[in-house]
């Protein structure tokens, strides 16, 4: 029954130790958490997308506005099973199939509005 009991007990402080072990900064990520570089990564992605979007007209501001939001929730999807630092590079892979698809939903956009390309890119 003791045991039992500190067997149970030493489960539970070593599920505890590695969630905050994987929750701490190190060295390689310059010292900020996860979710810091997930956010630091997605406001890089938004705003590029944000810069592309400047050579558009005017009129386009809502479907530009629905890429940056569909951006920002696929960002959010991609971040939602980080739970090491070594995964923040699936992140990065992810981010960048979003800025990906970001790019070409605004260049579609231009070309349907007509707009000169941009030539930052």
């Amino acid at each position: 029954m003791f045991r039992k009991w500190i067997l149970s007990v030493a489960v539970i402080l070593v599920t505890v130790w590695a969630t905050t072990q994987a929750q701490e900064p190190d060295a390689a990520s310059g010292g900020l958490t996860l979710e810091q570089q997930a956010d630091q990564y997605k406001s890089t992605v938004l705003l590029v997308l944000a810069n592309r979007a400047t050579s558009l007209p005017a009129e386009n501001a809502f479907a530009v506005a629905a890429v940056l939001d569909e951006a920002s929730q696929q960002l959010d999807a991609c971040a939602a099973g980080l739970a090491t630092h070594q995964q923040i590079w699936q992140y990065k892979v992810c981010g960048s199939a979003v800025l990906q698809q970001g790019l070409a939903a605004l260049s579609a956009l231009q070309s349907a509005s007509g707009a000169a390309p941009s030539g930052t890119f």
